[in-house]
C-alpha cells in the first residue's frame, strides 16, 4: 500500500512535466525552391519569421517577406500563425504553417501545440527556434524542388517572351512530368493574367 501511495504522485508528475507538445505535418512533396511568405502583423512571436526563413533555407527554399504578395511574383505562398501564452514570461503555445501552391491551393501544413499551454513543463519556455526546427524540418524534409519559370523570366530581365516561346523554354528543360505539368499551367495562368 505505501509503494502505491508513492508511485501515484511520482506518476502524475511525471504526466504533467511530459508529453505535452503534439505536432501535426502534412509534408511538402513538390514546389519551387523559391516562396513569399505573407506578414502576419498579429503575430506577436518576434523571432518566428527569422526562424521560419532560416528554416527554409537549410533546405534549399529561398524566401521573400511581403505584407502585400503580388500574385505572378509568387506563385507559391507560405502562411503561418503564432501565439504566446503566458507563465512568469511569454512563451510559444502554438504555431501553423500553410504553404499554398499557384492555385493557391494547400500543398502543404505543419502545426505545433502545447496541449494544456505546458503545464509545468519547463520545456514550454524553449526558444522559437527549439520548438519550430523540427517541426519544418518535418515539413521539408522529402520536398522535390525545382525553379520557376517566372521567377526565371524576372531575373534575367529579358523582353516579354510570347508564350510559344516560353513553352519551348520549359520543353528544353529536364523536368519530370509533375514538375513540368505545374510549371506548363504556371505559363498559362500568367499569360492569361497578362492579357
Amino acid at each position: 500500500m505505501s509503494k502505491l501511495r508513492i508511485t501515484l504522485p511520482l506518476l502524475a508528475a511525471l504526466t504533467l512535466l511530459g508529453g505535452c507538445t503534439a505536432t501535426r505535418v502534412t509534408p511538402l512533396k513538390t514546389a519551387a525552391d523559391q516562396m513569399c511568405i505573407e506578414e502576419n502583423p498579429k503575430v506577436q512571436v518576434s523571432d518566428f519569421v527569422p526562424v521560419l526563413q532560416e528554416g527554409f533555407a537549410r533546405h534549399g527554399i529561398q524566401t521573400q517577406l511581403y505584407s502585400k504578395i503580388p500574385r505572378a511574383d509568387c506563385p507559391y505562398v507560405v502562411t503561418y500563425t503564432a501565439r504566446r501564452s503566458w507563465d512568469m514570461a511569454p512563451y510559444l503555445s502554438t504555431a501553423e504553417i500553410t504553404i499554398l501552391g499557384p492555385r493557391r491551393q494547400t500543398l502543404a501544413k505543419a502545426s505545433y501545440h502545447l496541449r494544456g499551454k505546458g503545464g509545468l513543463s519547463l520545456m514550454k519556455w524553449q526558444g522559437t527556434k527549439s520548438k519550430i526546427d523540427p517541426v519544418i524540418d518535418e515539413l521539408l524534409a522529402n520536398a522535390q524542388l525545382s525553379s520557376t519559370i517566372a521567377q526565371q523570366a524576372d531575373s534575367t530581365h529579358e523582353p516579354r517572351k510570347s508564350l510559344d516561346e516560353r513553352v519551348h523554354d520549359l520543353q528544353q528543360q529536364k523536368l519530370g512530368y509533375e514538375d513540368y505539368q505545374r510549371a506548363y499551367r504556371q505559363l498559362l495562368l500568367e499569360h492569361q493574367s497578362a492579357q
